[in-house]
């Protein structure tokens, strides 16, 4: 009895020591695999509950929240609206997005889009401009105070695009409430200025280009529009530069660059760049997929952005993925493949 007692106390106690190593172990693999802070969330639009042969796909697109492991997926609008490219304020209580209210067949650049905002529950829309033009690509400034945006001051019709009316795309400014809307730049017809963002210092980067040539450069402006310069220039590198996003915590801007493009397949990759515009840094390589739309986490230690990638029968998938600030880590969080345009926001 005194042998059997004394192995089972023994066999008790290694079990008990696997226990422990296999419980360190897990916490251990969770800490290396999360990402950044537990009050962090991502907003994004998803097709997930788009029904089948849905002849209209993008008036069931909608809005939802997740953790950044993907988990705890949490929808907050359900209605017959394109509710796209949304961010949170700076206080957590609303949310800022382009929306269009009937979107049939609609692509991003046609007019019909508005700026609005709602609550956090998807409650209490409200439109922030109204037109039958295109207004798009909203951003909020640091404290919450204003808003950026893009209007097509050609404000182009469906009728106009039909007969080959060149765009105007500008910067404007407004109030959160849709007041005191002012234009900041002042381009010629077939000129692009778009994708506007703050630094924390209250200035605007944007893309820029002269004529109709999609070879967009990074450039900086003040907040009221003044002191116009050219941040970095497109390369035989990268042909173009699209929706460059400020980091407040490490002064660094993220950026989309296209690095290719031919059969109808715009390659691009994410980069950064210093406030200055020197310290390039590539964060993607080319792996077949295109990298759009990144953007810092608050502590600016990780990137959010989505991949587009195309396959044999010409469809494409789009799917959410996070990283390391430096691109290490990367890990895709879609359990859907249609998911795309995430932001950060805290709980």
């Amino acid at each position: 009895m005194d042998k059997i007692s004394r192995k089972n106390k023994f066999l008790i106690i290694t079990a008990l020591f696997i226990v422990i190593i296999a419980g360190i172990f897990i916490i251990e693999f969770k800490k290396d695999n999360r990402t950044g802070s537990e009050s962090l969330r991502i907003i994004f639009e998803s097709g997930r509950n788009v029904p089948n042969n849905a002849k209209y796909p993008q008036k069931y697109i909608e809005l939802y929240t997740m953790n950044p492991d993907g988990s705890n997926v949490k929808r907050i609008t359900n209605n017959l609206y394109w509710e796209h490219k949304p961010q949170v304020s700076p206080d957590g209580q609303k949310i800022l997005l382009t929306i269009h209210f009937s979107p049939e067949n609609v692509s991003e650049t046609d007019p019909g889009w508005e700026i609005a905002t709602m609550n956090m529950d998807g409650t209490n829309l409200t439109k922030l401009t109204d037109n039958d033009y295109l207004d798009t690509d909203a951003r909020w400034n640091s404290d919450g105070t204003k808003i950026v945006y893009v209007s097509d001051s050609n404000h182009r019709t469906r009728d106009d695009l039909k007969n080959g009316l060149l765009p105007q795309y500008d910067i404007y400014l407004m109030n959160p409430d849709g007041t005191g809307k002012t234009r900041l730049t002042f381009g010629e017809p077939g000129e692009v200025n778009a994708d506007p963002c703050f630094s924390s210092e209250g200035n605007i980067y944007y893309v820029h280009s002269e004529g109709y040539s999609n070879a967009f450069d990074l450039w900086r402006m003040h907040g009221d529009g003044s002191e116009k310069s050219l941040v970095f220039a497109h390369s035989d590198l990268i042909k173009a530069i699209n929706d460059p996003f400020f980091s407040y915590t490490c002064n660094r801007i993220i950026f989309e660059g296209k690095i290719s493009e031919g059969s109808g397949r715009q390659m691009y990759n994410l980069f950064t760049v210093d406030s200055t515009g020197t310290n390039l840094t590539r964060i993607t390589y080319n792996d077949g997929e295109s990298d759009i739309w990144p953007s810092f986490s608050p502590d600016g230690t990780y990137i959010v952005y989505f991949t587009y990638e195309w396959d044999a029968d010409g469809g494409h998938t789009q799917k959410i993925r996070v990283s390391k600030s430096d691109g290490s880590g990367e890990r895709e969080i879609s359990t859907f493949p249609w998911e795309s345009f995430p932001s950060w926001f805290e709980k």
